[in-house]
């Protein structure tokens, strides 16, 4: 208990702002009542029941944002390798994080057909299959078929 108490007052919290129990078992479930108007972020997952809560992740981030950051990963990577067709992959790329910064207002096909180019340019390379899957699953997330 008095670990939860330090982590929230390190974060500038106090337990009269929260009106909180906290009740920490050994098990490392975590039972929170009382009433509050500030966000709470931990880190892990959630089992069981949540009532009277909203949930949601620690990482409130514009949508985009994390594919345009494994987009500038992949561009590092690419550039470090010089690989074969090297500009035609970072036109694409570059495309691709166009589109990233406002998702909202980007015709899907676009930034689909350059996920998948990209994709198809480096697939038979090791050192790019994470990143490469990992950008075809944001680019899905934020444009589904």
């Amino acid at each position: 208990m008095p670990a939860v108490v330090e982590v929230l007052r390190e974060g500038g919290f106090s337990s009269v702002a929260f009106e909180q129990r906290i009740n920490v078992v050994a098990s490392n479930n975590v039972t929170i009542e009382g009433s509050d108007n500030a966000p709470m972020i931990f880190g892990g997952t959630v089992n069981g029941n949540v009532s009277g809560a909203t949930v949601g992740a620690a990482d409130q981030t514009a949508p985009g944002a994390e594919l345009r950051d494994l987009i500038a990963e992949l561009r590092e990577l690419v550039r470090t390798l010089q690989i074969a067709k090297q500009e035609v992959i970072e036109d694409n790329l570059e495309e691709l994080a166009e589109a990233a910064e406002d998702p909202g207002s980007a015709n899907p096909a676009v930034p689909v057909s350059r996920g998948e180019k990209v994709k198809k340019l480096l697939g038979g390379v090791a050192e790019f299959a994470g990143l490469t899957v990992k950008i075809s699953e944001q680019v899905t997330k934020l444009w589904p078929s």
